[in-house]
């Protein structure tokens, strides 16, 4: 089910990405690869209003998100100059193979990860099933030649800010994930390109 589209809105017509064919001495890589989760446009607009909200009683004056960028990543396929269209290709048929039910991914802390400048919503025992997703998705990635990560902390980012934060409980933020896809992110322009699209069973 592969398809490739730009953010925001999954119905936009296709794009290609020019590709950067040389990396200048200490730049960084201009795209990256990653399996990711998002929730829907409402429930973005309303995970984003609690994140406003948490950053103002926290004092963060940082970079907030865009609702249609808040997302969980999954599974991280790293960073390149140029995306390997057979890692590509690997990457789409892990998710064909991949058959999983529709579930709620609940986040119930909020917290600063200082090495990298986020204020995340993370949770607890209620992650469980977002866990038990990210785990057949690796092994659909392994049956694919693929390496995978086994280090996992669900979370999703809501503002770039270099202020501390501690660990501390929140209401709960309760959305439900309905698909999943690969991206390919244009990294530090906020850009992402959809390169396979998969639907999980109600």
């Amino acid at each position: 089910m592969a398809e490739q589209f730009s953010f925001p809105g999954f119905g936009d017509s296709p794009v290609r990405a020019p590709v950067a064919k040389h990396k200048l001495k200490g730049a960084r890589e201009p795209y990256s690869l990653f399996f990711s989760i998002f929730p829907s446009p409402s429930d973005a607009a309303e995970i984003a209003k609690v994140g406003d909200a948490l950053a103002r009683a926290h004092g963060l004056t940082g970079k907030a998100l865009p609702p249609h960028r808040l997302h969980v990543t999954c599974h991280d396929l790293g960073n390149f100059t140029e995306l390997p269209q057979d890692l590509v290709d690997a990457a789409v048929r892990a998710g064909d193979a991949l058959a999983f039910d529709a579930f709620d991914v609940v986040f119930d802390i909020a917290l600063s990860y200082p090495s990298a400048g986020t204020y995340v919503l993370s949770g607890r025992e209620e992650t469980r099933q977002l866990t038990a997703f990210r785990e057949q998705l690796g092994e659909s990635m392994r049956s694919q030649g693929l390496r995978v990560s086994r280090s996992f902390t669900p979370h999703m980012t809501l503002v770039y800010d270099r202020h501390v934060v501690p660990e501390h409980s929140i209401d709960p933020v309760r959305w439900r994930a309905l698909e999943f896809v690969l991206i390919r992110s244009h990294v530090g322009k906020g850009l992402y390109d959809v390169l396979g699209w998969w639907p999980l069973a109600e």
